[in-house]
């Protein structure tokens, strides 16, 4: 766990963003440096890269090439109760998910593994849900409220930068070209972790109530970088929801992903109580290992899961994580087919064996889980029908989905519940 001091030029350019109309009830777009020197906790000199995937990115209206600098969201509200929301967009550890599956943002209905950019998906106005402050049902609506964009295909625990071979030229034109990626998740995130605790360290008022949370790639970014949230703000009572971020993928992606020298260098970025489980971690168990290590770790800290029970964006990435285990590199092959419904029960039954097994040992852990198979719940960008508003809508029973996490964040005494809607 790192506590961090910005450096002079640091502080002056986020001084900057901190005297940018704090008072009105609206998104603020922060600025981020390219660089960033920090001591860390052992008092070392350490310096972080915030940046997106690619360096630039193709306006849709032009054709031309535009910077695809990292940037995040503030918007002030009750200052003593702040919501940290990692965004979601899909992940790349290898050539085929991080270059080649880019050419199927050109297929009618086809989607890239990742979000490389700055500007498809990546902003809170409109994303509605947990940012819809005009929504009376809201029990988050005068929370302070930062939204981390999400640019980088490392689920926000990438420090590392990564050339890639486009194998077919498919992207470049040209057969094995390179194509550099900056798995910079981890950097962007505490760049603005470093932002936030200069914001308040300039408030009088401090947070005392926080709630952690991301969905889909960010869920997983929430959770794995949540020590370092605790340690900035350790006398506020916290709590984490991941959402849509079950942790059911193959056996290859956690190799490739959590182990030493490999494609995101999070040896670089896990806290302590992670980084000592480095290359022991399975993929039968890594939802269980994480959650449970966390909520041993902070025992007064209240730790959920969301999913709905056959999720099928979660169900598609334990699908391209299997299908590249097997050595299959074509993106164009890896989409759900009728044939794959064995699959569905299949990751339903790794998912709700996992939550289970937590809730039933772990003392400060619960879930929700929804019917039907749209993926997350926080916000709307995953909408599978027309006039669909999950995080309003959703319900268990008699349960609102809403009352549900306004009772896991607020409550002074936990009270656990758990449950599935049938």
């Amino acid at each position: 766990m790192t506590r961090f001091r910005c450096l002079s030029a640091f502080i002056a350019l986020f001084s900057c963003a901190l005297h940018i109309n704090v008072n009105a009830e609206e998104w603020q777009q922060i600025p981020v440096p390219a660089t960033v020197e920090i001591i860390n906790d052992e008092g070392q000199p350490q310096t972080l890269s915030p940046a997106c995937a690619l360096e630039t990115i193709t306006d849709p209206a032009t054709g031309a090439a535009i910077p695809n600098d990292f940037h995040f969201y503030f918007k002030p509200g009750n200052a003593g109760k702040l919501v940290v929301f990692f965004n979601g967009g899909g992940a790349c550890w290898n050539d085929a998910t991080c270059v080649t599956s880019l050419a199927l943002s050109g297929v009618p209905g086809g989607r890239p593994t990742y979000n490389p950019s700055m500007y498809t998906e990546n902003s809170p106005v409109d994303a509605g849900g947990i940012f819809d402050d005009d929504n009376p049902r809201n029990p988050f609506a005068n929370w302070s409220k930062v939204f981390i964009p999400y640019c980088t295909g490392d689920i926000h625990i990438g420090s590392n930068d990564v050339v890639y071979d486009d194998t077919t030229g498919i992207i470049t034109g040209v057969p094995a070209a390179p194509v550099p990626v900056r798995h910079r998740g981890f950097d962007n995130f505490m760049a603005v972790r470093e932002w936030l605790k200069d914001y308040y360290a300039h408030s009088t008022v401090k947070p005392r109530r926080m709630l952690v949370a991301g969905s889909s790639a960010g869920g997983y970014g929430a959770t794995i970088n949540f020590p370092y949230l605790q340690t900035a703000f350790p006398r506020a009572r916290t709590a984490l929801l991941s959402d849509g971020a079950a942790g059911v993928l193959s056996a290859g992606f956690v190799e490739s992903t959590f182990s030493f020298g490999h494609t995101w260098g999070v040896e670089n970025s896990l806290a302590p109580m992670f980084a000592q489980f480095m290359g022991a971690y399975q993929a039968a168990t890594l939802n269980q290992d994480m959650m449970g290590v966390l909520a041993a770790s902070y025992p007064q800290v209240r730790f959920a899961q969301y999913s709905t029970q056959l999720d099928a964006v979660q169900v598609l990435f334990y699908k391209i994580s299997s299908e590249i285990d097997a050595g299959n590199m074509d993106p164009f092959t890896w989409g759900l087919t009728e044939d794959d419904y064995l699959l569905f029960m299949e990751w339903n039954a790794a998912m709700t064996g996992s939550y289970t097994f937590l809730n039933e040992y772990v003392p400060n852990y619960q879930y929700f889980i929804g019917a039907g198979d749209a993926h997350t719940v926080l916000t709307n960008t995953y909408l599978t029908a027309p006039g669909e508003n999950p995080f309003y809508d959703e319900r268990a029973g008699r349960l609102r989905f809403t009352r549900w996490l306004h009772q896991f964040a607020n409550r002074w005494q936990f009270r656990k519940t758990s449950v599935i809607d049938q």
